[in-house]
């Protein structure tokens, strides 16, 4: 027995969506360059893939920076992040560590993502 109508599955998705979309906030998704890479090394040159894509960006407050995050982003479930890309928020770039889908009741909401600052060295 299903908890939720696909209805209601459908109006769930389009909350969040809406909710994403109110934080007036856009990321730019940067990917590794193709090419040859080193195992183990950062030094690739990420460019950027698509248009500025919407989000919600939750800087981790400074008394909870132990779990080595330094923000949180929510994105639409379609939105195409892999671990190890890098996302551009404002002058900031962040690498990708945790993509994972929310559900509720068998509705993919959104997605997740757990960042950490990308000092370029």
């Amino acid at each position: 027995m299903a908890l939720l109508s696909p209805n209601e599955k459908a109006d769930a998705g389009a909350d969040v969506r809406e909710l994403i979309l109110a934080s007036g906030q856009t990321a730019v998704l940067l990917r590794a360059a193709e090419g040859e890479r080193l195992y183990g090394t950062d030094d690739m040159p990420y460019v950027p893939v698509g248009d500025p894509f919407p989000l919600e960006f939750i800087p981790t407050p400074p008394e909870d920076l132990a779990q080595k995050i330094d923000a949180t982003a929510c994105v639409l479930p379609g939105s195409e992040l892999c671990a190890e890309d890098r996302l551009q928020v404002g002058a900031e770039v962040y690498r990708v560590q945790t993509v994972k889908e929310e559900r509720l009741f068998g509705a993919v909401t959104h997605k997740v993502v757990k960042l950490v600052k990308h000092h370029a060295g």
